[in-house]
């Protein structure tokens, strides 16, 4: 059983149709590779540098279908189809010197663009300084709402003890007890990382922050 296949194989017959199949084959590969190429190149046209050496490329591997395409031709036909090869070679032999030397040269760019691992440190180094001046803002807002909330009630204060109106001291009495609790909920909240466990309405219900939704998936 292995025998005739051996033999067919290293036939001139055999050899005739490992021939054929393969540079068809080779030819089918490189016109799938380049579609696919350009398809990227449209959906990520913004994302990809150097668009035209990506093009350049396709052309390429296009060429080198191409002249794999005129071998099958010819050993179909039987038929040495000289010109249209001549023609296919040359159009891959200027692709493949221009894509070459387009390497050689955007090589020394290509070396400076960043990799997505520094990409990645350089923007989580930006969110940490930001995260960070952000805290420090809070913390100040924090700070002087705390220093205005006293100031009140200070005020309140000094004119509870200069009236004598019960009516007065009624309301003064109210007011203050509304901001105590307004200062204590503040000194609470502000002990609290809204960042994870969200931020509580006036009706005590949490609405929790996209990260503590993520923190809680």
């Amino acid at each position: 059983m292995l025998d005739p296949l051996i033999q067919f194989c290293t036939s001139t017959t055999g050899l005739f149709w490992l021939v054929l199949s393969s540079d068809l084959s080779i030819a089918v590969a490189y016109f799938a590779i380049p579609i696919t190429m350009a398809v990227v190149l449209r959906e990520r046209r913004d994302d990809i540098p150097y668009r035209w050496l990506w093009t350049l490329f396709v052309l390429f591997i296009v060429a080198c279908g191409l002249t794999h395409s005129a071998h099958v031709l010819s050993a179909a036909t039987g038929v040495e189809y000289l010109r249209v090869q001549a023609a296919m070679n040359l159009f891959c032999a200027v692709t493949s010197v221009g894509t070459a030397v387009a390497f050689a040269f955007i090589l020394p760019q290509i070396k400076l663009l960043p990799s997505p691992a520094q990409q990645r440190a350089a923007l989580e180094k930006l969110v940490s300084e930001r995260t960070g001046e952000k805290d420090q803002l809070i913390r100040e807002i924090n700070h002087r709402v705390g220093n205005q909330l006293q100031i009140v009630s200070s005020l309140i204060n000094i004119e509870s003890r200069k009236t004598d109106n019960a009516e007065a001291l009624d309301m003064l009495s109210r007011l203050k007890t509304e901001l105590d609790k307004m200062a204590y909920e503040h000194v609470e909240r502000s002990k609290v990382d809204y960042l994870r466990y969200g931020v509580s309405a006036p009706d005590g219900t949490i609405t929790p922050t996209p990260k503590a939704a993520a923190l809680t998936a």
